[in-house]
Parts: structure tokens; sequence; C-alpha cells
């Protein structure tokens, strides 16, 4: 990409003023429209033109590309409106570098008839002052009296995507500095010649381990919930990841103040799935389940097939309140403090977007609290979906 696409060699003003066919179009369309309506939508909003030149907008589209004069904005492309780097020396659109720009495409697909929604990062230079935009861009096709025209809306999600990138990279150089914790325990475990001190080096690495756990754990959810994380299906038995979960989390340190005992009975048998997902279902299941139990009780993990269908059941014997089991699956709710409830509705979001399953629950005084989780044995089985309503709640 040659360094000419981002140094502005004319001023933006020299770009096709507002044109008398402009201003009849803008006229024609606001009857049309009410410019009430656009107005109403709290985001920018403006309709291009079969050229892809404004004719209408909203007061929010001129706040957020800082210009308020009818005459700079009517007739512009978007690029130039908010000062792309790409539309200062050419026509928004015409520079090499718009082949990737997602307005541009949404545009384009709008213009086929089809609605659409893309992600536009754009590179403003208004005075030589440099800004980035993340944009959402939906864009929709608009037929008014036999012409073509199309509405475009604008999310600005510069700030939340901003932060999960610096997000990833903070979880990843964290990963790599608590990894280096691991190995330098490990040596040191290695070399001691004192018990005390190999303990001190083992209770090292049991702990930095731990936190590496749990930072993979929450990158693999931020994936998830972002519809970024790819399913890698492999041959799984089913035994050895409930065992590796119940191991970890026999020696974590709530385990052991509360005095809970882990207990699991799983059949002998396989499936194919994302090893790493089912994993993080059952961990989570677990941790909330000695987070739920009361003290000297257990903790029992069940693995069986039926059909074409695994189905993992892990229980507790404390009760879940009427109050709370219709919130148990939504974000951030959590009955252990501000901050905390992603375990649930991560287990739903991992089973159910990702495996294909289902994942429910019952509770009572008599039998616990028992969470179950469906999950076809083969990608190749029909994914489950809800028929009526099984024994136990759902959300």
């Amino acid at each position: 990409m040659s360094e000419d696409a981002y140094s502005p060699s004319c001023p933006v003003e020299d770009f096709y003023p507002c044109s008398p066919d402009i201003l009849d179009q803008h006229t024609r369309i606001k009857k049309e429209i009410a410019a009430e309506l656009l107005n109403s939508v709290p985001n920018p909003a403006f309709i291009l033109n079969s050229d892809r030149r404004i004719i209408l907008y909203n007061s929010t589209l001129s706040a957020a590309a800082g210009e308020r004069r009818t005459n700079k904005i009517l007739g512009r492309r978007p690029g130039e409106l908010f000062r792309c780097c790409n539309s200062q020396n050419s026509e928004c659109g015409k520079a090499v570098p718009c082949v990737q720009c997602g307005a541009l495409r949404a545009i384009q697909t709008a213009m086929t008839g089809e609605k659409a929604e893309e992600i536009c990062m754009l590179l403003s230079n208004v005075d030589g002052i440099v800004k980035a935009y993340t944009f959402k861009v939906n864009a929709s096709p608009l037929v008014i009296k036999d012409e073509q025209y199309f509405i475009i809306h604008l999310t600005d999600i510069s700030d939340s995507k901003h932060k999960e990138m610096m997000e990833r990279v903070f979880l990843h150089d964290l990963l790599n500095a608590v990894n280096g914790i691991v190995n330098a325990g490990t040596l040191l475990e290695e070399d001691a010649v004192k018990t005390e001190h190999r303990e001190l080096a083992g209770m090292i690495v049991d702990r930095a381990r731990f936190m590496a756990n749990e930072i993979d754990a929450h990158r693999l959810f931020i994936s998830a919930e972002a519809r970024q994380l790819e399913v890698n299906n492999e041959p799984v038995i089913v035994k050895q990841i409930i065992d590796a979960v119940c191991a970890l989390h026999s020696s974590s340190q709530m385990t052991k103040d509360k005095n809970i005992s882990l207990k699991s009975k799983i059949d002998d048998f396989s499936l194919t799935t994302d090893k790493r997902i089912l994993y993080r279902i059952i961990e989570n299941l677990v941790k909330n389940a000695i987070e739920a139990s009361p003290a000297n009780s257990t903790v029992e993990v069940m693995g069986t097939t039926k059909n074409d269908y695994a189905l993992i059941t892990v229980s507790n014997t404390g009760t879940i309140p009427m109050t709370v089991a219709h919130q148990i699956f939504k974000k951030s709710f959590s009955t252990k403090g501000k901050g905390r409830g992603l375990g649930t509705y991560s287990v739903k979001v991992f089973t159910e977007n990702y495996l294909r399953g289902r994942v429910w629950f019952d509770s009572s005084q008599d039998d616990g609290t028992n969470f179950y989780v469906k999950i076809p044995l083969s990608p190749s089985t029909e994914p489950i979906v809800e028929q009526g309503r099984p024994q136990g709640l759902q959300n």
C-alpha cells in the first residue's frame, strides 16, 4: 500500500460542491421521508443516492462528522464527509485501499438489493490531526417512486473494539508471564535439595498453572461470545476430561476449605467434539457446584450416552431458590456478588452456540441441584432442539 493514499494532496472542499441535482434529490426525498423520523434515530443515519452521495441525513451524523454546514454534507460520499485519508487525493471508494473498506462493501451489497452489515475501520485526517474510527455499518436498499436509494446506519464501536484488542493483548502477555512462572517453578522444584523448598516450589507451580488455566478460559469465552471461536472437532474420551477437571479442582483452596469431595461416575465412551470447549463446560459446572455446595458435602460428575447423544450431569447437595432459578443462565447474574456470574452463562453459550447441544438443570430439597449437558456424539448428528420442557428448569 503506497504512502500516497494517506497523504492529502488537496482539501476536501475541492470535491464536488452541493450541485442542483443533489439539492433536487434532497428536496424530493425529504417530502417522502420526514426529517424528524431520521432525526429520531440515535446513531448517525443518512440516505445515499445511486452514486453513493448523501442526499438526506440526521443531526447525529453532522455531529459525528464535526460538520454542521448542509452544503458541506449534501453531495458528499461518506469517506469524504469523515475526511478519510484515502478520499483526500481521490474520490471516496476509488483509492486502492478502498477495496478493504467495510462501508463500501456494505453499500455495494445493498446495491444488489440485499441488506448488509460490515465493520469499517476508518483513518481520518483533519488539518493534520489523525483520528481512528471503527464503525458498524448497516446498509439497506430503499426504493422511492421507482428511484433507488440506500439508507445507512453507523454505530461507533471504536471504544469497544479498542477495549477488546487491549484485553486480548493483556491476556496474551499475562499468560506468557504466568507460563514463565510455571517453568521457573518447575526447575526450582526439580533442583530443590530440602523437602520444604520442593513443597514451596510445588505450590508455586500449582498456583501458576491454575492462573494459566483461568486466563485461557477467559480468552476462550471472549472469543466465543464475539462469535469468533472456531470449533475444532476431534475424538474425545470424556472420562479423561472429567478426570482432569476433578484432579485440578480437588486440590483447589475452596475445595479444601469447604472439605468438598469430588466423585465421578463415567461410562467408557468417546465422542467427536471440540475438546477445549467441552473441558470448559464441565469445569465451569464443577466450579459452580463447589461454590454452591455446603461444607463437608460431595460434588458428583456423571457421564453416559443415550442413542446418538452424550449426557453429562454435575450434581451437588445444595438447592437453588425459585427466586434465583429463572435467572441462572442470564449474563452477569450471580449469587456470589458484583462482578461475577459468567459461569452458567458461558456454559449455555459454549453448549448451545458451539457444540449444538442443550443445558438445563433441576433443583429440590430432596435431590439437590443437577445440571445436565446433552451434546451430539458426532458433528453430523442433528443439533438438539427444545421439544417442550424437559424435567427441571431451563432458560
